[in-house]
């Protein structure tokens, strides 16, 4: 009887075993023979760069099943025993939001003209953070937590950056519900360029997922990084205008040009509150440098990550 009982408690969760499995059946269901054949040179790939972005989007769109089950896994696995399950993901804008409200309420900082109500400007600019933040982070999170199967399995390395795209949309998507009753209880009007919004956001997510890509190679090998990260986030978030209205005046608007993260993130939450920005000509130059980036970054994960294979196998 005791036998029987250990043996059941030893048995793994059915949930993840299924789960798992359906993994790597996405992973066994890439159709190899259909590829092109593999040949293998001394020379760079980044020698032949048309032929290298073929390769990467072809790459892409081998992953798209492994990168879904990938993801429905992950978000499984995250609110798997808890008891809140979303709420988690309401939770860091709703307090750092809070948090700073209180600190107004006590004049320890001076928030500016608005234009709307402050609690609802400071939330949407945390929520936009927020975004920022899980683009900036979750490269280097889904390959640290794949290293096993990056090392010891072949499929499309690039379905790990489609399932970071894919949880930073979910997230985003989840946190946005939290300003439908933000908008009715503080009587914030609608405007035309909200639909403009998506296109800045857009853009300040793929910002955050090229710097994280780049920074993905050495964060992996070196924890370093990732605690230097976790330093620099807190004065990161300070310096950007989210608990305060951007100052138009020089010497203190340099900082909207200086901070990457800044020209974006205010034209996206001035399209969703305000209907018109005085920073619209900022968000071509930056739209334009997050693409580029991206692209490269891209192709830096490409030929990088053979050596960070090298390095874990060793």
């Amino acid at each position: 009887m005791t036998e029987n009982s250990t043996s059941s408690q030893e048995q793994p969760d059915a949930d993840v075993l299924s789960e798992d499995s359906s993994v790597a059946l996405s992973m066994e269901s890439i159709d190899l023979a259909n590829e092109p054949c593999v040949t293998y040179s001394s020379m760079s790939e980044i020698r032949t760069p048309v032929k290298l972005f073929r390769e990467i989007y072809h790459d892409f769109m081998a992953g798209r099943e492994l990168a879904w089950r990938l993801f429905v896994r992950n978000l499984k696995g995250l609110y798997r025993q808890t008891m809140l399950g979303l709420f988690w993901a309401f939770l860091p804008p709703i307090a750092n939001t809070a948090v700073w409200i209180f600190l107004k309420s006590q004049n320890v900082f001076q928030i500016g003209d608005t234009g709307v109500n402050s609690t609802v400007y400071i939330l949407t600019g945390m929520i936009l953070w927020q975004a920022f933040i899980d683009a900036f982070q979750s490269p280097g999170k889904l390959v640290n937590a794949n290293k096993n199967m990056i090392a010891k399995l072949r499929f499309p390395r690039e379905s790990l950056l489609l399932v970071a795209v894919g949880e930073t949309l979910f997230n985003l998507a989840i946190r946005m519900v939290l300003l439908i009753p933000a908008f009715l209880w503080f009587g914030i009007a609608l405007h035309a360029s909200i639909l403009l919004a998506p296109v800045a956001i857009f853009g300040l997510i793929l910002l955050g997922l090229g710097m994280g890509i780049l920074l993905m190679p050495i964060g992996s090998l070196y924890q370093d990084v990732g605690r230097f990260i976790t330093l620099v986030l807190p004065f990161w978030m300070i310096i950007t205008p989210i608990i305060y209205v951007p100052s138009t005046q020089y010497p203190d608007s340099l900082l909207n040009w200086v901070n990457p993260v800044a020209p974006l993130l205010i034209v996206s939450r001035d399209l969703l509150l305000n209907g018109s920005t005085e920073f619209a000509m900022l968000t071509i130059p930056y739209g334009i440098a997050a693409v580029v980036l991206l692209l490269f970054s891209l192709v830096f994960y490409r030929v990088s990550l053979p050596v960070l294979i090298e390095r874990m196998m060793a």
